[in-house]
């Protein structure tokens, strides 16, 4: 009997640390989680910002450069559509 009583005293003891250490898993992945998250808005924040500076610049060089800005634009459409033609066969 007293053999018993240790076996399941043990089986509480082994019970209560698994859950004490699963709570403490989840809590640390939770953090981690977060600050990833966290991370990953300023990350976006910060690439916005620089997608809208540049927009602005290029805005800028096809006010002031009109007839570059049409040419470069019509050697774009053509390389992507070499590319294109090349890649549907």
């Amino acid at each position: 009997m007293a053999e018993t009583t240790k076996i399941e005293e043990a089986q509480k003891r082994i019970g209560r640390t698994v859950n004490e250490a699963g709570e403490i898993l989840q809590e640390k992945l939770e953090k981690s989680y977060d600050d990833v998250i966290d991370r990953l808005k300023d990350e976006r924040d910060r690439l916005e910002r620089d997608l809208r500076h540049e927009y602005r610049n290029a805005r800028r060089y096809v006010r002031a450069n009109p007839e570059q800005g049409i040419g470069i634009a019509i050697a774009a459409g053509l390389a992507l559509g070499i590319l294109l033609g090349r890649a549907s066969k």
